[in-house]
Protein backbone atom coordinates (compact mmCIF):
# COMPACT_ATOMS: atom_id res chain seq x y z
CA UNK A 1 0.00 0.00 0.00
CA UNK A 2 2.44 2.14 0.77
CA UNK A 3 4.07 1.85 -2.86
CA UNK A 4 1.09 2.32 -4.11
CA UNK A 5 0.84 5.88 -2.49
CA UNK A 6 4.38 6.69 -3.76
CA UNK A 7 3.54 6.15 -7.16
CA UNK A 8 0.08 8.10 -6.84
CA UNK A 9 1.93 10.92 -5.50
CA UNK A 10 4.95 10.91 -8.34
CA UNK A 11 1.59 11.04 -10.67
CA UNK A 12 -0.15 13.39 -9.06
CA UNK A 13 3.41 16.24 -8.76
CA UNK A 14 4.12 15.21 -12.31
CA UNK A 15 0.39 15.97 -13.29
CA UNK A 16 -0.11 19.24 -11.24
CA UNK A 17 3.74 20.60 -12.67
CA UNK A 18 1.91 19.64 -16.58
CA UNK A 19 -1.04 21.83 -15.31
CA UNK A 20 0.87 24.77 -14.03
CA UNK A 21 3.23 24.80 -17.49
CA UNK A 22 0.39 25.29 -19.22
CA UNK A 23 -1.29 27.45 -16.75
CA UNK A 24 1.60 29.73 -17.20
CA UNK A 25 1.50 29.63 -20.73
CA UNK A 26 -1.89 30.93 -20.41
CA UNK A 27 -1.38 33.57 -18.09
CA UNK A 28 2.63 34.79 -19.16
CA UNK A 29 2.13 34.24 -23.15
CA UNK A 30 5.48 34.94 -24.82
CA UNK A 31 6.41 38.26 -26.14
CA UNK A 32 4.33 38.68 -29.60
CA UNK A 33 5.84 41.04 -32.56
CA UNK A 34 3.63 43.78 -34.10
CA UNK A 35 2.26 42.31 -37.48
CA UNK A 36 0.34 44.14 -40.17
CA UNK A 37 -3.34 44.17 -38.87
CA UNK A 38 -5.62 41.74 -41.12
CA UNK A 39 -9.07 41.26 -41.17
CA UNK A 40 -10.52 38.69 -38.77
CA UNK A 41 -13.52 36.94 -38.33
CA UNK A 42 -15.76 37.08 -35.11
CA UNK A 43 -13.96 33.52 -33.79
CA UNK A 44 -10.44 35.24 -34.08
CA UNK A 45 -11.47 37.85 -32.38
CA UNK A 46 -12.48 36.14 -29.29
CA UNK A 47 -9.79 33.52 -29.32
CA UNK A 48 -7.06 37.02 -29.37
CA UNK A 49 -9.44 38.82 -26.57
CA UNK A 50 -6.44 38.08 -24.22
CA UNK A 51 -4.20 40.68 -24.01
CA UNK A 52 -0.50 39.38 -25.11
CA UNK A 53 2.46 42.27 -24.76
CA UNK A 54 3.65 43.76 -28.06
CA UNK A 55 7.07 45.08 -28.42
CA UNK A 56 7.47 48.10 -31.08
CA UNK A 57 9.30 51.07 -31.12
CA UNK A 58 6.24 53.00 -32.25
CA UNK A 59 3.02 52.41 -32.42
CA UNK A 60 0.16 53.81 -34.67
CA UNK A 61 -3.43 53.37 -34.00
CA UNK A 62 -5.88 54.22 -36.62
CA UNK A 63 -9.78 54.52 -37.19
CA UNK A 64 -11.94 52.39 -39.60
CA UNK A 65 -11.12 55.19 -42.33
CA UNK A 66 -7.43 54.90 -42.06
CA UNK A 67 -6.38 58.40 -40.06
CA UNK A 68 -4.44 58.00 -37.06
CA UNK A 69 -5.86 58.40 -33.97
CA UNK A 70 -2.92 57.48 -31.50
CA UNK A 71 0.16 57.50 -31.19
CA UNK A 72 2.93 55.34 -28.70
CA UNK A 73 6.46 55.88 -28.39
CA UNK A 74 9.72 56.69 -26.88
CA UNK A 75 8.22 60.23 -26.05
CA UNK A 76 5.14 59.12 -24.76
CA UNK A 77 1.38 58.80 -25.87
CA UNK A 78 -0.69 61.57 -27.77
CA UNK A 79 -4.54 60.66 -28.64
CA UNK A 80 -6.23 62.77 -31.51
CA UNK A 81 -9.40 63.89 -32.29
CA UNK A 82 -11.81 62.75 -35.76
CA UNK A 83 -10.01 65.90 -37.11
CA UNK A 84 -6.64 64.99 -36.56
CA UNK A 85 -5.96 67.37 -33.81
CA UNK A 86 -3.82 66.17 -30.92
CA UNK A 87 -6.40 66.31 -27.56
CA UNK A 88 -4.55 64.25 -24.93
CA UNK A 89 -0.76 64.11 -24.40
CA UNK A 90 1.11 62.32 -21.81
CA UNK A 91 4.77 63.01 -21.48
CA UNK A 92 7.35 60.04 -20.78
CA UNK A 93 10.22 62.35 -19.53
CA UNK A 94 7.87 64.11 -17.00
CA UNK A 95 4.78 62.11 -16.31
CA UNK A 96 2.55 64.73 -17.00
CA UNK A 97 -0.99 64.72 -18.96
CA UNK A 98 -2.08 67.51 -21.11
CA UNK A 99 -5.39 67.86 -22.25
CA UNK A 100 -6.18 70.30 -25.25
CA UNK A 101 -9.32 72.03 -26.89
CA UNK A 102 -10.97 71.64 -30.23
CA UNK A 103 -8.26 73.45 -31.90
CA UNK A 104 -5.11 71.82 -30.79
CA UNK A 105 -4.21 74.79 -27.51
CA UNK A 106 -3.27 73.23 -24.11
CA UNK A 107 -6.43 73.80 -21.25
CA UNK A 108 -5.55 71.58 -18.48
CA UNK A 109 -2.19 70.24 -17.23
CA UNK A 110 -1.77 67.53 -14.82
CA UNK A 111 1.21 66.62 -13.29
CA UNK A 112 4.32 68.52 -12.13
CA UNK A 113 3.90 71.53 -12.06
CA UNK A 114 5.89 75.22 -10.71
CA UNK A 115 8.23 74.19 -8.38
CA UNK A 116 8.01 70.60 -8.45
CA UNK A 117 4.66 70.18 -6.65
CA UNK A 118 2.42 67.86 -8.17
CA UNK A 119 -1.51 69.34 -9.34
CA UNK A 120 -3.45 70.31 -11.67
CA UNK A 121 -2.99 73.49 -13.54
CA UNK A 122 -6.59 75.16 -15.72
CA UNK A 123 -5.12 77.55 -18.88
CA UNK A 124 -6.99 80.05 -20.50
CA UNK A 125 -7.49 79.99 -24.42
CA UNK A 126 -4.21 82.08 -24.90
CA UNK A 127 -2.57 79.36 -23.48
CA UNK A 128 -1.91 81.14 -19.93
CA UNK A 129 -2.28 79.85 -16.78
CA UNK A 130 -5.34 80.89 -14.80
CA UNK A 131 -5.90 78.63 -12.00
CA UNK A 132 -3.23 76.12 -10.43
CA UNK A 133 -4.15 73.35 -7.42
CA UNK A 134 -0.93 71.56 -5.91
CA UNK A 135 -0.16 70.42 -3.18
CA UNK A 136 0.14 73.42 -1.29
CA UNK A 137 -3.21 74.97 -2.14
CA UNK A 138 -4.78 77.00 -5.29
CA UNK A 139 -3.45 80.41 -7.05
CA UNK A 140 -5.52 82.37 -9.63
CA UNK A 141 -3.87 84.29 -12.15
CA UNK A 142 -4.90 86.81 -13.82
CA UNK A 143 -5.22 87.46 -17.60
CA UNK A 144 -1.40 88.72 -17.60
CA UNK A 145 -0.19 85.56 -15.90
CA UNK A 146 0.11 87.60 -12.23
CA UNK A 147 -0.83 85.95 -9.28
CA UNK A 148 -3.68 87.85 -7.66
CA UNK A 149 -4.90 85.47 -4.98
CA UNK A 150 -4.67 81.92 -3.36
CA UNK A 151 -5.65 80.25 -0.49
CA UNK A 152 -3.64 77.24 0.91
CA UNK A 153 -0.62 76.87 3.15
CA UNK A 154 1.48 80.52 3.54
CA UNK A 155 5.03 81.02 3.67
CA UNK A 156 4.72 80.76 7.40
CA UNK A 157 3.31 77.02 7.03
CA UNK A 158 -0.24 78.32 8.35
CA UNK A 159 -3.22 78.61 6.03
CA UNK A 160 -4.75 81.68 4.84
CA UNK A 161 -6.27 83.66 2.06
CA UNK A 162 -3.91 86.03 0.30
CA UNK A 163 -5.79 88.45 -2.48
CA UNK A 164 -4.04 91.43 -4.54
CA UNK A 165 -4.70 94.69 -4.29
CA UNK A 166 -5.53 97.36 -6.76
CA UNK A 167 -1.42 97.74 -7.19
CA UNK A 168 -1.43 94.19 -7.63
CA UNK A 169 0.54 93.50 -4.90
CA UNK A 170 -0.37 90.36 -2.85
CA UNK A 171 -2.31 91.19 0.61
CA UNK A 172 -2.82 88.11 3.56
CA UNK A 173 -6.33 87.92 4.83
CA UNK A 174 -6.22 86.70 8.36
CA UNK A 175 -9.16 85.22 9.02
CA UNK A 176 -8.60 84.11 12.72
CA UNK A 177 -8.78 87.75 14.01
CA UNK A 178 -12.10 89.05 15.27
CA UNK A 179 -13.77 92.11 13.44
CA UNK A 180 -14.17 94.83 15.49
CA UNK A 181 -17.57 95.42 16.93
CA UNK A 182 -19.42 98.42 16.29
CA UNK A 183 -20.75 100.10 19.65
CA UNK A 184 -24.43 100.77 19.46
Amino acid sequence: MKQFKKYMMVIGILAASFLGGAASRWVFPEPQQAQAAKPRSTEDALRWSLAKPVFTKKLNVGDPKGGTTGIMDFSGLKIFDTRGKSRIRMESSTGNMTLSDGSGKDRVKLGTVCRGDSGVVLLDSSGRQRIQLDTKGMKIFDASGKEVGSFGFQSDGTMGVSVADKSGKLRRIDIEKKAPVKAE
